[in-house]
């Protein structure tokens, strides 16, 4: 009796149901007593993902990444082990991944593991920086949490591998990766215009007044993800709607892409980081004149329409603009951009000063990935680094150009494209290697670029391959029964 109702599907539907519903119910009358904490939501939903992930087994790690995108909306919320040390949950969930895959033989023998070559010889400076530990008088949980951020990017590609194995899976995740930046576009919109907001979701968002600066121009505070840095993820996730606007014909459907194209967009617009803007721009003339041919004369529409009603919308838009022109041509006139360019001056002169480096976490935040990296690793683990973005560069765009006439392929080699300039562009200008939620989205970015082309150039390889001839080969004689073949 006990097995039977065991092994029949309505009834454990039923049981299943009933224990979600029951669970609903106490949840509910828990949550309405007390009210709900940002840190019991995470762990709730870091508890859940996690089950996904180790139980699910093969599909479980492929669900689970993509869910692991969706935490790219977390923001700031991380756990603090030291005063200098910070844990966000989205790494957690990526090493766990890896272990999962490392966990299952089957998974590791299928997909193509490897390294790019620049990041072969760009590991062991990540080594050599942490010479001013000798000392013993190094800040041990402050260069952990840099390097930390570098060395993120290994279970990335590990992970990002096995899982777009399945070819399918690419479209699972850009789809998430999209709707990660529109929710946190909306989020960052509702919070700049309708501030009552605010009081649905008081443990998430704290303060939404913008922050005005000396130009007068008022910056959305993203209070939801943590800050205007939100913007960084709405301009790498934007390029998707290419790739999915090529996927998905239904109107309905791309209705859906053009509105959430808006929001990252308009939220963008509101950021007010004078260098997104800049890198906005580029995308949209890159795409317009390489790749969406009619549809690019829709998107730069779509963008003069925001850029005109913001002179409406948002007061001193033109000399927030005129300001970062300025600060382009090395005459800044405000004090966020004089202290960039102090920064990139002390920089410049320490690395000169100590040409094989001072050790992580030496150079503090200088707003530029590449020149961090050379004060802190030396002049040649600078260069490596730069000279492997130039190098992923180089080949990501060699090989897109000639795929534009193809539908799928080429959308997708195009979305990549643009998401990987965002990508030279906050490296070169903003500085992301500081914090985990910052440098996550970009190594996703770099992570599913190498995978894509690894895929590619494979698909080149099988697509050119001849079958052998063979010069003694016997064709088979059909004998017709009576007939004297000794003759």
């Amino acid at each position: 009796m006990i097995e039977k109702f065991i092994h029949n599907k309505r009834t454990r539907v039923i049981v299943a149901g009933s224990v979600i519903a029951a669970t609903a119910v106490v949840l509910h009358y828990w949550l309405a007593k007390q009210g709900p904490s940002y840190k019991e939501v995470i762990i709730g939903i870091g508890a859940l993902l996690a089950a996904v992930i180790l139980f699910g087994r093969e599909k479980g790690v492929r669900y689970g990444f993509v869910l692991w995108v969706l935490t790219l909306t977390l923001g700031y919320r991380t756990v603090a082990i030291t005063p200098e040390l910070a844990v966000h949950p989205a790494e957690v969930l990526l090493w766990l991944l890896l272990v999962c895959v490392v966990a299952q033989r089957r998974l590791v023998s299928t997909a193509r593991l490897g390294l790019p070559v620049w990041l072969w010889v760009f590991v062991p400076f990540w080594v050599l920086a942490w010479w001013p530990m000798i000392g013993g008088a190094a800040p041990w949980d402050r260069m952990l949490n840099e390097f930390r951020n570098f060395l993120l990017l290994i279970p990335l590609l590990i992970v990002v591998s096995v899982v777009l194995k399945r070819e399918n899976y690419w479209r699972h995740l850009m789809v998430a990766f999209f709707v990660a930046g529109s929710f946190i576009a909306l989020m960052g919109i509702l919070e700049y215009w309708f501030p009552e907001v605010s009081r649905f979701f008081p443990a998430f968002i704290k303060d939404v007044k913008p922050m005005v600066t000396e130009e007068g121009f008022p910056r959305a505070q993203f209070s939801f993800w943590g800050g205007p840095p939100a913007t960084f993820i709405c301009l790498l996730a934007l390029p998707c709607a290419i790739a999915l606007w090529g996927w998905w014909g239904r109107s309905s459907r791309r209705f859906v892409i053009a509105f959430g194209s808006l929001l990252q967009i308009l939220a963008i617009y509101i950021g007010g980081y004078r260098s997104i803007w800049l890198l906005l721009l580029v995308q949209v003339l890159i795409g317009c004149l390489i790749g969406l041919k009619k549809q690019g004369a829709i998107v730069a529409l779509l963008c003069l329409v925001i850029a005109v009603g913001g002179y409406q919308l948002v007061p001193r838009t033109h000399e927030r603009a005129m300001s970062g022109i300025a600060a382009l041509q090395g005459n800044p006139t405000d004090s966020s951009a004089t202290g960039r360019q102090q920064r990139v001056i002390t920089a410049v002169a320490n690395t000169l000063e100590s040409p094989f480096g001072s050790g992580w976490s030496f150079a503090g935040w200088v707003h530029s990935d590449f020149l961090q990296v050379a004060e802190n690793l030396g002049i040649f683990g600078g260069l490596i680094f730069l000279g492997g973005y130039f190098y992923t560069l180089l080949r990501l765009g060699r090989r897109v150009l000639p795929k534009l006439k193809f539908s799928e392929d080429g959308a997708l080699g195009l979305s990549l494209l643009l998401s990987f300039v965002a990508v030279g562009g906050l490296l070169a200008m903003e500085g992301v290697s500081v914090l985990p939620q910052m440098v996550l989205p970009v190594w996703f970015v770099w992570a599913l670029t190498e995978v894509w082309l690894r895929q590619t150039a494979e698909a080149f390889e099988v697509s050119h391959v001849r079958p052998p001839v063979l010069a003694n080969t016997f064709m088979p004689v059909r004998v017709s029964p009576g007939v004297n073949t000794d003759a």
